[in-house]
């Protein structure tokens, strides 16, 4: 797009587009740190900015990370400790950092915004370096940026003659770029505007031919979708299981392979529970290992539906193990509310490694018991992460019935040698340094965690697990809504921020209402009403669709679209407001909800094909 016009700007770059938080196999460094992040007088997000850059005459850089992003670490140590760095950036331009998971409304925006200069690789994921007029049209994007050219980071430009070459184009063609970006913006708005607006009934025919994209996409030697990297696309196994509860044997089968093939890898952590956060290879064995809560609720839930379905009990341990490690880590004896990540690593010189284990150290641990959990786990002296020799991760190559033939023994007592293995290496592991959790409760989150708890009760029994979600639930109420009953996002202190967001309402909504049906306590439900009242009052545009917040975006040309129904990284909140809607209306004989949901789903559903199962994926 406008290549001719901008091809200078680049001229001669070159840049590995896969090398940054979405790579765990680029090269990872040790370069010290010679200026405080601290240095670069960040400001944050906000309409402040644009007037600032605005009256100053500068671009805006923006900086996107996450707590428990690995190469956002890295970025903020080798880029933005730099102290040259520091004076471009203070100097010339407005610095702005946000946290993905505390804004990701803009974070969305800025992901799918379209760059009026190209951007390096695909310009999507995290870290994520945005360079945006005063107007906020987006001029430039990339991921991952060394401070200058570096090969052991596969660019042959780093971020600081970016700026210069950026700057100094902005400067010298301003009228041109502002006249594209007018051309963009409204293209972007028209592109938007035909995926989001299609009126049309959504029936049988458009649900086989969503199916037919998932067989089409559907790995049927290690289950999935698509190839490397591969995510759980846990609203695609949602898809097949309501086709296998309708008798679907092709459904039922692509699901148990799925399942089964992510519980036994490596993406499934097979000491601790829970699972990491997506598989770097189609083979779901070597992850990038940091633990989101959002892939945990939903896996928490699938595994119980699948195991009511199939009566498996390896689903049901997988759940039940996951369960644990959500009380253990993502929660605190209070039951205030669930927390939201876990970070993959302890330290730029670190890939996983609390998660990994050497032969050495496992022998270590085992003694003369080691051999059995080295062939279960595929434990070797090669390794299989990337640029760690000898560091593996644990993933079933065998199963207890594959290894009582292998080596002629009961499988009941091949078992019993697997639970021994797997306690004595998680209790060596708990001693090891552990990545940090971030302890932010979020409502969109919690309105999942809450969800799946709810779920563990009534499909495993797990009571503890029901009143743990009462309870936390309980606690949000009073803390995290506002005089309306509305929710924020998240709280600081006695301050709530973002209040109003789709996604924290209708995620929190569909907690009342489940909470209601296992409870019938009407608190519940009286609750839920406000926040469907809230969002057919503030949320849903004049088509009926949803928007994912209330007024307008600060981010002006940059605000791409308000609505979507993309389940990429979590379920579309557009998809989870239409079954939250439909369940009010048949819970208290409200037309409105129930007719709400229709039309949300109509001013979508015209558009539904084949090709709208890429909507069921992930980032």
């Amino acid at each position: 797009m406008l290549a001719g016009v901008f091809a200078a700007v680049c001229a001669g770059c070159e840049h590995d587009a896969s090398t940054g938080e979405g790579d765990p196999m680029a090269v990872q460094t040790t370069t010290p740190s010679t200026a405080p992040l601290s240095a670069i007088r960040w400001v944050e997000w906000g309409p402040e900015i644009f007037e600032r850059a605005a009256a100053e005459d500068k671009l805006i850089l923006l900086d996107i990370g996450a707590t428990w992003c690995h190469w956002c670490h890295v970025m903020d140590r080798v880029t933005y400790e730099d102290p040259e760095v520091a004076a471009v950036l203070n100097e010339r331009f407005i610095p702005v950092r946000i946290d993905r998971d505390r804004l990701p409304d803009v974070d969305a925006r800025m992901q799918r915004g379209t760059a009026l200069i190209r951007p390096l690789g695909s310009a999507g994921g995290w870290p994520l370096t945005v360079l945006l007029t005063p107007e906020g049209d987006i001029l430039f994007k990339a991921t991952f940026l060394p401070p200058r050219r570096a090969p052991e980071f596969g660019a042959s430009i780093g971020l600081i003659e970016l700026l210069d070459r950026i700057d100094e184009h902005w400067r010298k063609n301003r009228e041109q770029l502002t006249e594209a970006a007018g051309r963009i913006r409204g293209g972007v708005a028209a592109h938007y505007a035909q995926i989001y607006s299609r009126p049309g009934q959504l029936g049988a025919e458009q649900l086989d031919q969503i199916f037919e994209g998932l067989k089409a996409s559907f790995d049927p030697v290690h289950g999935g979708f698509g190839g490397a990297p591969k995510f759980f696309t846990a609203a695609g196994l949602d898809f097949l299981l309501i086709r296998a509860w309708e008798g679907d044997q092709k459904a039922r089968d692509m699901l148990v392979k799925t399942l089964t093939s992510m519980s036994r890898g490596g993406v499934y952590d097979q000491l601790g529970g829970g699972f990491h956060r997506y598989s770097v290879d189609a083979r779901w064995e070597v992850p990038h290992f940091e633990k989101m809560a959002y892939d945990n609720a939903a896996l928490l839930v699938r595994y119980c539906d699948a195991h009511a379905l199939t009566g498996s009990e390896e689903f049901a341990r997988v759940a039940d193990e996951t369960l644990a490690w959500i009380d253990r880590l993502l929660t605190d004896d209070e039951r205030h509310g669930f927390y939201s990540s876990q970070d993959a690593d302890v330290g730029l010189d670190d890939d996983g490694d609390y998660f990994t284990w050497t032969e050495r150290e496992v022998r270590d641990v085992l003694g003369d018991r080691a051999e059995l959990a080295l062939t279960r786990f595929g434990v070797d002296e090669v390794g299989d992460v990337h640029g760690r020799t000898g560091r593996n991760v644990l993933h079933v190559t065998k199963t207890d019935e594959q290894l009582s033939k292998l080596l002629e023994r009961p499988a009941h007592a091949i078992a019993g040698e697997i639970r021994f293995a797997k306690a004595k290496l998680l209790s060596a592991r708990r001693k090891r340094i552990a990545p940090a959790v971030d302890k932010t409760i979020f409502a969109d989150l919690n309105g999942m965690l809450i969800d799946a708890y709810l779920t563990a009760y009534e499909k495993l029994g797990e009571s503890e697990a029901r009143e743990t979600a009462l309870k936390i639930l309980d606690n949000l109420l009073v803390r995290l809504r506002d005089e309306r009953g509305v929710f924020a996002h998240y709280r600081e202190g006695e301050k709530l921020h973002r209040t109003g967001m789709l996604t924290d309402q209708v995620w929190m909504g569909r907690a009342l209402v489940h909470a209601y049906t296992v409870t019938a306590d009407p608190r519940y439900l009286q609750a839920a009403r406000k926040l469907g009242d809230f969002i057919l009052e503030n949320l849903t545009a004049d088509d009926g669709g949803f928007v994912n917040s209330a007024g307008r975006s600060p981010a002006g040309g940059a605000g791409g679209p308000t609505r979507g129904w993309e389940d990429a990284p979590t379920r579309s909140a557009a998809s989870v407001g239409v079954q939250m809607l439909a369940d009010l209306g048949y819970l208290t004989a409200r037309e409105e909800y129930t007719a709400a949901a229709g039309r949300a789903m109509a001013s979508f559903a015209g558009g539904v094909d084949r090709r709208s199962a890429t909507f069921l994926g992930g980032y």
